[in-house]
């Protein structure tokens, strides 16, 4: 006899740098409402990491979305699920943006963040990579990226009917790529917090205007003699690089992963509603293949 419950419910945490895992964020929470849920939705900060105000029993699943970073969970998300209280009825579904896609080596990209969820007693049914805009080495071909927006709501409404009816969806990823989100998250503490975080600097364009204070995630920056100081709490996020109204921030180290053209999230946005030409996907190569991949599944529909 099938006892699945129909979700009241639904607590949406969200941890966003750039802008995309916020889009996301917000669709689940549009797609969710007009299926007649309650919904409640949170942006992990450092000032309020933890979510202490969240009170598991009082919704019956809980959501968590987030940008891949170094192939796992941004160091703010284990934070919150370490400060969550044992539960023995709420499930759980954990939805990673990337990109690269689904594909090696992000397969395992979730699987930390699944097994702490599981020690606080969650039923963790439902795992999916969602794909958007790169901010990250390598910059999205400005058709895939238009394209990318333009299906997000559809791939969301089918995420979201999965999981009112109770689907499971528990993908194996695959083994290196387990051995690989290890070395990630061992070695992503020292690069981002030590090493990258430390050494952004604000040239003679910075105006001391705190816009990057005003909008780090993290509480990294802080405003002396009105110049940014950047301390070792960074995770990764770049956006108060891409978001400098004066360009005036850049990476003492790690300058290939920014984008020549910086992260172009609002001139995508405008261009959601133009009809785009038919696209080649056998042009592109490997590093845009799960972004294909991704946008071939939602045009076979």
């Amino acid at each position: 006899m099938n006892s699945y419950k129909k979700p009241e419910r639904i607590e949406i945490v969200y941890f966003s740098g750039t802008g995309s895992t916020r889009q996301v964020a917000d669709e689940f929470a549009v797609q969710l409402k007009g299926h007649g849920i309650s919904v409640g939705f949170s942006e992990l900060k450092q000032s309020n990491t933890l979510l202490k105000a969240l009170k598991c029993r009082d919704t019956d699943m809980l959501i968590l979305i987030y940008p891949v970073y170094a192939l796992n969970a941004p160091k703010p998300i284990h934070q919150f699920i370490t400060g969550l209280s044992k539960t023995k009825s709420c499930t759980a579904a954990v939805f990673s943006v990337s990109g690269g896609g689904e594909i090696s080596p992000n397969t395992a990209c979730r699987l930390h963040c699944i097994h702490r969820l599981e020690k606080k007693g969650y039923r963790v049914t439902y795992e999916k990579m969602i794909v958007m805009p790169s901010n990250f080495a390598m910059a999205t071909p400005d058709e895939l990226a238009i394209r990318l927006l333009q299906v997000l709501p559809s791939k969301v409404e089918l995420i979201c009917r999965d999981l009112l009816r109770g689907k499971i969806r528990r993908p194996k990823p695959i083994l290196f790529d387990q051995f690989l989100s290890v070395v990630g998250e061992l070695g992503r503490t020292k690069i981002s917090s030590w090493i990258f975080g430390k050494h952004i600097k604000a040239n003679k364009n910075c105006n001391g205007c705190g816009l990057c204070k005003a909008n780090c995630p993290m509480g990294n920056i802080k405003l002396i003699n009105r110049k940014p100081v950047f301390h070792s709490r960074c995770a990764l996020c770049l956006k108060c690089i891409y978001r400098c109204p004066k360009g005036a921030l850049s990476p003492g180290i790690g300058k290939f992963i920014i984008l020549k053209d910086g992260y172009p999230l609002k001139k995508w946005e405008n261009q959601m509603n133009d009809k785009l030409p038919a696209i080649d996907y056998n042009s592109y190569g490997y590093a845009f293949s799960g972004i294909v991949k991704y946008l071939k599944e939602d045009e076979k529909r």
